[in-house]
């Protein structure tokens, strides 16, 4: 029993002896733990390609013309069309020109694309 109590006391004034560096020791594979995931993380974020497979009078063609067109804007990475007469939209010409899915509510279309909406924006809006 006398000898297990050395053992506890050496054990407990190591520790008080090399405190700091247990801690430093602790906080760096905290650290190191921490920026794994991380970077780790960001490897799993990037956008997909986007797949634009049409070009811009497929797209314009699917909304029914540039008369039809109201309004357009880049919301993130989904775009928003206004259009005067939703009758004229053609889903189908939409999805083979790339887009994976819209949201159609009574004021606005909203395109769903998987990869970067930017530029899709940019080929069907600014060519």
């Amino acid at each position: 029993m006398f000898n297990l109590y050395l053992y506890v006391l050496d054990f407990n004034s190591f520790l008080k002896q090399n405190a700091l560096y247990l801690a430093l020791g602790v906080v760096g594979l905290i650290i190191v733990v921490l920026l794994l995931c991380f970077f780790l993380s960001k490897k799993n974020g990037k956008k997909e390609p986007s797949k634009i497979r049409g070009n811009k009078s497929e797209y314009i063609d699917s909304f029914g013309g540039n008369d039809n067109l109201v309004d357009y804007k880049l919301i993130g990475s989904r775009i928003e069309v206004h259009l005067k007469d939703y009758s004229k939209l053609d889903k189908e010409k939409l999805k083979s020109a790339g887009v994976d899915g819209f949201i159609l509510m009574s004021n606005k279309l909203t395109l769903v694309l998987k990869g970067d909406a930017k530029e899709v924006y940019k080929k069907i809006f600014n060519d």
